[in-house]
């Protein structure tokens, strides 16, 4: 019957461990180009922060300026969380020993609550953008 299924798919049994395990390598390096893309993007609103201070800016609104800075630097604190999860992970496939599908089952979880996180994150600090660019846009003059 093994034989039979795995004529009938281009993954042959036997080719699993390999073939998730590459997945799983496929969505580590994703996810480092997404975590370098927010970490830039951070430096810039930092940026643009100091910017807009620096020209023309209305000193009555250094509350909600000082709101949008803490956040971005929490933003920083989530990065390197998720940089560091990350380079767990990927020791993770780099030092096991497949062992059943008890390693998938373990593995799976731990990946699939990563994904969950880094999509937080990255819908989190998209609006953390979007707020702060319409804030911009609405307080600021000829920064």
């Amino acid at each position: 019957m093994q034989e039979n299924l795995s004529n009938t798919s281009h993954i042959k049994l036997d080719d699993i461990p390999d073939f998730k395990l590459k997945q799983l390598q496929y969505e580590i390096d994703t996810w480092k180009r997404l975590l370098g893309f927010m970490i830039e993007e951070n430096i810039h609103l930092k940026i643009r922060l100091a910017s807009v201070l620096k020209n023309k800016f209305d000193n009555n609104l250094l509350d909600e300026v000082e709101h949008f800075y803490s956040k971005i630097i929490k933003e920083d604190d989530l990065f390197l969380l998720l940089r560091n999860e990350i380079s767990e992970l990927e020791n993770l496939l780099e030092n096991i020993i497949f062992k059943e599908d008890v390693f998938f089952k373990n593995t799976n979880r731990r990946f699939r609550r990563f994904r969950n996180n880094i999509n937080a994150t990255e819908k989190q600090f998209g609006i953390l953008k979007y707020n702060f660019n319409n804030y911009l846009i609405e307080n600021t003059q000829n920064s």
